[in-house]
């Protein structure tokens, strides 16, 4: 493996970092700026379900606000991240536990989520973006808060 090659695995893995990290502190439009600006999302829930697409950035962002910001807490914790490296492309599988807690009817309800991100990764101006995610919920939990 070349050193550009490290550069870019580990360049890769800080991106799909800091955008859980940017989901935690509610920071949506930073979130959207590691996004091209025509990049899109889909999401679907388990490998069969209806794929739902959101396109460019400015929807990307509404659609993280409109996710985050009503929660009393975010939390995500990455897991493995494979990286296939095409040039000024790449593709790569990531995983996530999203955990949100909302008030519902005056309940802290936790919800998470087991997530498989399928990225296509794309360098412009010497920097690495996200040009499309698909977003695949695996398992979702939700249940009252104890304590």
């Amino acid at each position: 493996m070349t050193m550009q090659e490290l550069m870019d695995r580990a360049e890769l893995k800080d991106l799909v970092d800091t955008f859980s990290n940017l989901a935690d502190v509610k920071d949506t439009a930073s979130q959207g700026e590691l996004f091209l600006p025509d990049g899109w999302l889909e999401f679907q829930m388990g490998f069969d379900g209806e794929i739902n697409k959101i396109e460019g950035r400015e929807a990307l962002v509404q659609a993280f606000a409109a996710t985050i910001n009503p929660c009393k807490a975010v939390y995500h914790i990455n897991g493995q991240h494979t990286v296939t490296l095409r040039g000024n492309e790449a593709e790569g599988i990531a995983y996530c536990t999203a955990t949100l807690v909302n008030d519902v009817d005056g309940k802290n309800i936790i919800t998470s989520n087991y997530v498989r991100y399928s990225d296509l990764y794309a360098r412009a101006d010497g920097k690495w973006y996200i040009k499309r995610r698909r977003t695949t919920f695996l398992i979702s939990d939700r249940h009252e808060l104890n304590g």
